[in-house]
């Protein structure tokens, strides 16, 4: 009995985690309005009652998608990451594996992104005040261990912090079109990153954080 138990919730939670990434896929290609929560279920061959049993509604699915996307940027949260104002190439080594773990839905991630902040939406609104949550307590974090400089704007820097990377995501169709590649591949991607890191640094870093 507690075998066939263990089973079912098994099978409800795999049910429940394919409903995310077939939302996941189908917000960022179509958009949220345009999908309906019968499209969601036929896509990821449930029944309609399975979304609302787990998620309530299709806008709590949405929610539970947003957290789903915004918590592979907080795994940069982890206090096994080195030290962006430590050992930059450790730092800039780990965010390679990182990029690398969840390169098979990079190009998902990018259009779910565009999507949702694009349409001047609730939907663009919540993600992005998800997103600006982790970008605040990454700079808490370093502001504590004191990697950032006293005279830097602590308001506006985690903005300003977003406005780069985002930028590439947002504006990733024309940057393909003057770089004549196809996407980002990986060394793009180094460079791209290496770059941001560098500049990251040199703009906030404080005097201690580049002996270190």
């Amino acid at each position: 009995m507690n075998r066939q138990r263990k089973s079912n919730d098994g099978d409800l939670s795999d049910r429940r985690e394919r409903l995310i990434k077939t939302a996941f896929k189908l917000f960022a290609e179509e958009g949220f309005e345009s999908v309906s929560v019968r499209d969601i279920a036929s896509a990821s061959d449930v029944s309609i009652g399975l979304i609302t049993h787990h998620f309530g509604s299709k806008k709590g699915l949405r929610t539970a998608v947003d957290k789903y996307f915004v918590a592979r940027f907080e795994e940069v949260l982890n206090d096994d990451v080195p030290r962006m104002a430590g050992d930059t190439e450790a730092y800039s080594a780990w965010i390679d594996t990182w990029r690398a773990r969840h390169q098979d839905d990079w190009r998902i991630s990018g259009r779910y992104l565009r999507r949702a902040l694009l349409e001047d939406s609730e939907w663009g609104a919540e993600i992005f005040e998800r997103y600006y949550a982790f970008v605040r307590s990454w700079v808490d974090r370093a502001d504590a261990r004191g990697d950032i400089r006293p005279d830097v704007d602590r308001l506006w820097l985690p903005f300003l912090i977003i406005f780069v990377e985002l930028g590439t995501t947002l504006l990733d169709p024309y940057i393909r079109r003057v770089l004549g590649s196809p996407r980002f591949d990986s060394q793009l991607w180094r460079r791209l990153h290496r770059a941001y890191t560098s500049l990251i640094l040199r703009g906030i870093s404080s005097n201690q954080a580049k002996d270190a």
